[in-house]
């Protein structure tokens, strides 16, 4: 096969797979809502730790984000099956949505373990949490934005724009307390309001 052929062929193939996402809904609203408030929270939370407005020790950052892990996981286990039975939960976009977002938590979750073990050898910092933060929201951008190349559900473009500007704007705050706030709130735009977006076109 020429370099020719095997081009037409995998764009075919892009084209059957935006084809088969256009005729049904995505279904994995839930699951992002559930994250995007937990998340919003979390981060509202840490900031107000940060500020001491809440005076709460150290310690609790940890507590806090075991928490948000713990939550997380039992939501998901728990809406994953309510989603994985409505109609349409296996067709491709589905399964490439589904597919994309667990490798973007690898992704997140590898750079974390990295983090961690930076702490415990090399006397790294709390701020080195921050990066998981600003990497989050350029993660989200290019989720959304493959989803929405792959399945032909277009409307993503804006939550990837959403979440690739969100990761520029917390970079720039790299180092300071307020980018929690700013993360808190830029979750409302790059998680719960795409979640809720994605549950209307499901019903």
């Amino acid at each position: 096969m020429t370099k020719t052929e095997t081009l037409m062929a995998d764009l075919e193939n892009a084209s059957r797979i935006a084809k088969a996402g256009e005729d049904m809904p995505l279904v994995g609203g839930p699951i992002g809502l559930m994250w995007g408030i937990l998340l919003t929270a979390t981060f509202a939370i840490h900031y107000l730790i940060l500020e001491q407005i809440l005076a709460l020790p150290a310690w609790s950052f940890a507590l806090l984000w075991i928490a948000f892990a713990v939550i997380g996981g039992l939501g998901v286990m728990i809406l994953g099956r309510k989603v994985d039975e409505k109609p349409g939960a296996a067709s491709t976009a589905n399964r490439v949505e589904k597919s994309v977002w667990i490798m973007f938590t690898a992704a997140l979750g590898s750079v974390a373990v990295g983090i961690l073990l930076n702490l415990i050898l090399a006397g790294g910092t709390h701020e080195l949490w921050t990066i998981i933060l600003i990497l989050g929201f350029a993660g989200q951008g290019l989720a959304y934005g493959v989803t929405a190349k792959l399945t032909g559900h277009g409307w993503l473009h804006f939550a990837s724009f959403a979440g690739f500007t969100m990761a520029a704007v917390t970079m720039s705050f790299y180092g300071q307390n307020i980018i929690y706030l700013i993360a808190a709130l830029g979750s409302v735009v790059t998680i719960i309001l795409p979640s809720l977006l994605s549950m209307k076109a499901a019903r």
